[in-house]
């Protein structure tokens, strides 16, 4: 039994260009081209596993992992631009699938993230924090941690990055001294403030930790989720916090 094409919604057209920020994820085109002040289609929506695989296809994907069994799902599609879709299609290769399969899932990870954020709350105190990391004098003073690289080293597995690893330790020497008293004076006004952001925290920590992502992933989703919450002017601020908390063990054990 063939399965038939499914027309998508504009709504679902919409949601799903949206999701890759109008360009197309294998060359990053535009989506859209304008003209006599107009925007018109420049994409087709693409199925990453067939609508209706010919044998050679069937037995090519047989043991690749699929993103839903409804060929139409709108997690088994994805906007490409004509050129890209053509090329993904004829001729369908592996190596192609398992890479337009994971931008999919990342993409789907990422909306995932962007629910979470509005079911996780955090303290709105926190903004007076952020603030200070860009305009409180004292941040001149040198207050540098003096702390092991060894006991950041020993919560890192190998997949954080040397990159992020560095800016981790770099964060956690300039910036621990001053956060951990930024923190406590905090709890001047309630006792219990502090605590209550590390516990926000923590838990957001855990909720990550529980769906299976690496140290890589979780860092940088609390720190987009940190990054969603209090738009600070830079990404930078939340990096930082997140450095904080990771030396603090609300990140990582």
């Amino acid at each position: 039994m063939r399965n038939t094409r499914k027309e998508y919604s504009p709504a679902q057209n919409a949601a799903l260009v949206s999701q890759v920020n109008r360009l197309c994820p294998l060359c990053l085109e535009p989506l859209f081209y304008k003209k006599k002040g107009m925007s018109y289609k420049e994409y087709e929506i693409a199925h990453i596993y067939p609508v209706n695989p010919k044998p050679s296809e069937i037995a090519l994907l047989a043991r690749e992992e699929r993103l839903s069994e409804d060929v139409n799902d709108e997690n088994n599609v994805i906007p490409l631009c004509k050129t890209c879709h053509g090329k993904f299609d004829k001729p369908r290769t592996v190596e192609e699938y398992r890479h337009l399969f994971q931008l999919k899932k990342n993409l789907l990870d990422r909306s995932g993230q962007e629910e979470l954020w509005k079911r996780y709350e955090i303290e709105k105190e926190i903004f007076a924090i952020i603030d200070a990391i860009y305009h409180d004098p004292q941040m001149a003073v040198d207050s540098e941690i003096v702390f092991s690289p060894k006991k950041i080293d020993d919560k890192l597995d190998g997949s954080v990055s040397r990159p992020t690893q560095s800016k981790i330790k770099n964060n956690v020497r300039e910036y621990y001294v001053f956060l951990k008293d930024q923190f406590s004076s905090l709890n001047q006004s309630n006792d219990d403030l502090s605590d209550l952001i590390s516990l926000q925290i923590k838990t957001y920590y855990l909720k990550q930790k529980g769906m299976g992502f690496s140290q890589q992933v979780i860092f940088e989703n609390i720190v987009s989720w940190i990054n969603a919450k209090t738009n600070p002017r830079t990404l930078d601020a939340a990096e930082i916090l997140v450095s904080f908390f990771v030396q603090n063990c609300e990140v990582f054990e």
